[in-house]
């Protein structure tokens, strides 16, 4: 407790209030309460607005709901006409109406009851990134070779031996996670690979795909990878090809593994730095995921020129489209517009195309809509949290929410 205290009187001599706010904030998005609350303590009692709003959402975040009030107020009296004040006292009224809700649909419901106000020129705190570096030696004492792995694929630059090592590694580890192996195949497969390894990486990340896509019969998008990539990219679609893949698109699943990779991830990163396990996973779950997949898909379709397969391949672009527009993230129904869009050029179907342009704008829309809530800063750690596994579980239904 004592190191605790000095460390707060160095962080509030060294600098000016608003870094130490800002500091406080982060503190408090990662889930690190006693020291955020501490931190602020001299400006609290000093009425500082943006103390003031990240000690109320401290309490929040502690279901201290008459705390949480009690701060808000006392901000009002000073800043009440700011949009994230505004918001706030929703968010407490929300929370004290249904306690149990998940933080995702209080904050959607706080956000319509609010007006959705505008971003002010002026917020109350700085960017809240909660992400760090991690200690390489944090890494070594990972016991699981494959959370290993995932944790230098975040560290290390791509092309990298250590990574490069590890990848092949894993691609041979049986009893690993679809994450996992994901990744191995992702750096297994990256441009920056050195060319007298390129030829051995390339097979072995084919092979493990092909290893997946039978581990998880259910995965079309699995099974028209280990179609599409074993040939190059500008290699035109075969009858073969295009059987496998129409074959693909009727299995149970057709969608990016969005879910294994962040669980993966958040699993791996939990064991170094519970405070960014859920954000870091998100933002390596974005890199990690097998986009040239559907790239390869749309290269290989515009290779084909034989008129009846040519038709056919258009065919499988639509559906392919149709899929992923089904799909619960904002990325995998945007992929599906683009393929659906390329299928109806190629058909020379108008109609289709104007149909999808109006589908592209109301989803763009949809994504502006939504992250205006996430334009100012919210240190509270359970929606946080909340907010990056809805992403990858519903994230159009949630965007939805945050735009009535």
């Amino acid at each position: 407790m004592a190191a605790v205290a000095l460390t707060v009187l160095f962080l509030i001599a060294g600098a000016g209030k608003a870094r130490v706010v800002d500091r406080a904030a982060v503190l408090a998005a990662r889930g690190e309460l006693a020291v955020a609350g501490q931190l602020l303590e001299p400006l609290v009692a000093s009425s500082n607005p943006g103390a003031l709003f990240v000690r109320a959402c401290i309490a929040l975040e502690e279901s201290n709901l008459a705390a949480a009030s009690r701060f808000a107020e006392q901000l009002a009296s000073s800043r009440s006409g700011a949009p994230e004040v505004v918001v706030l006292a929703r968010l407490i009224e929300e929370r004290k109406r249904a306690p149990e809700d998940r933080w995702t649909d209080v904050a959607a419901r706080a956000w319509s009851a609010s007006g959705r106000p505008m971003r002010a020129t002026k917020q109350l705190l700085g960017a809240i990134d909660v992400q760090r570096p991690i200690d390489p030696t944090a890494i070594a004492h990972v016991q699981g070779r494959g959370d290993r792995l995932l944790l230098e694929f975040g560290r290390a630059p791509a092309g990298s031996a250590g990574l490069i090592e590890a990848a092949f590694a894993e691609a041979d580890g049986v009893e690993r996670s679809l994450g996992v192996h994901l990744v191995a195949m992702h750096v297994l497969l990256h441009e920056k690979m050195p060319e007298k390894k390129r030829t051995r990486a390339r097979s072995a990340a084919l092979d493990l795909l092909d290893a997946m896509a039978r581990s998880h019969p259910d995965d079309g998008y699995l099974a028209s990878g280990a179609v599409l990539l074993r040939a190059g990219a500008q290699a035109p679609l075969t009858v073969a090809d295009l059987a496998s893949l129409e074959e693909a698109l009727e299995r149970n699943s057709f969608a990016l593994p969005v879910r294994p990779l962040f669980d993966a991830f958040r699993a791996a990163y939990a064991q170094v730095d519970p405070g960014q396990a859920h954000s870091r996973a998100f933002s390596e779950t974005a890199r990690a995921l097998p986009l040239d997949i559907h790239v390869v898909l749309s290269q290989r379709v515009a290779a084909t020129s034989d008129s009846a397969l040519r038709d056919r391949a258009a065919a499988v672009l639509a559906v392919a489209g149709a899929r992923l527009e089904a799909g619960a993230t904002l990325l995998e129904r945007m992929i599906g517009l683009s393929l659906h869009t390329k299928g109806a050029r190629l058909r020379g179907d108008a109609e289709a195309i104007e149909v999808v342009g109006k589908k592209r704008a109301r989803l763009t829309g949809l994504m502006a809509n939504g992250n205006a809530f996430w334009s100012y800063q919210w240190p509270i750690a359970s929606l946080w949290r909340d907010h990056f596994v809805r992403n990858t579980t519903d994230e159009v239904g949630y965007y939805e929410l945050l735009s009535r």
